[in-house]
């Protein structure tokens, strides 16, 4: 059987549903159900790259357009690449920035980020983007945390300047909300009569 390569434009997208439909389909066929389930694994594992791919063409063209259906359609390729491959770290990573990122669900964004981490402790931008995904859900202990620890880590990370701003611009909200809390309270104390119960 022959495959040609040589496409462009929307053909990419649909010569790239052709391919992994008919990967699903092998996957799927009587012979291969009665094959030893060790003996699937690597068709699982295609098949979870296959998913991750037409995720990251859901989210592009999400992005092209600004449809959400491309969006959650992402999110839905995304996790059946993990539910086929569960330490399949891109599509954890992907889905968790698409969570925080285009669809405003941070929750779901710090967990599949907490989870990369715990797979992956050397994957810098997870930190970076579960930082801000905490900033984003008002958890900020956990985002000054995250943004430390980010860094801190060696090399030259990619969103270091970014980190080192987003830093500096919640600690001095941080130490602006607590001047107005101590000038409340105080505000507050000198209206109290002084000898009435």
């Amino acid at each position: 059987m022959f495959l040609q390569l040589s496409f462009s434009g929307p053909e990419v997208y649909t010569k790239f549903f052709d391919l992994s439909n008919a990967i699903w389909k092998l996957e799927d066929s009587a012979y291969n159900h009665r094959m030893p389930a060790i003996s699937r694994h690597p068709f699982s594992r295609l098949r979870a790259a296959l998913y991750f791919w037409r995720g990251n063409f859901h989210r592009h063209f999400g992005n092209l357009t600004g449809e959400q259906r491309e969006y959650q359609l992402a999110v839905d390729d995304f996790s059946k690449a993990i539910e086929l491959h569960a330490v399949y770290v891109p599509a954890l990573y992907s889905r968790g920035v698409l969570y925080w990122r285009e669809l405003a669900n941070y929750y779901r964004a710090v967990k599949d980020l907490t989870r990369v981490i715990e797979l992956a402790p050397h994957w810098y931008e997870a930190w970076f983007n579960r930082a801000l995904a905490h900033q984003l859900r008002g958890e900020i202990p956990a985002a000054i945390a995250d943004y430390e620890h980010y860094l801190t880590l060696p090399g030259k990370p990619k969103w270091r300047s970014s980190a080192q701003t987003q830093l500096e611009m919640i600690k001095a909200v941080e130490i602006e909300k607590a001047e107005r809390r101590a000038k409340q309270n105080l505000r507050e104390d000198s209206h109290t009569p002084g000898g009435f119960w």
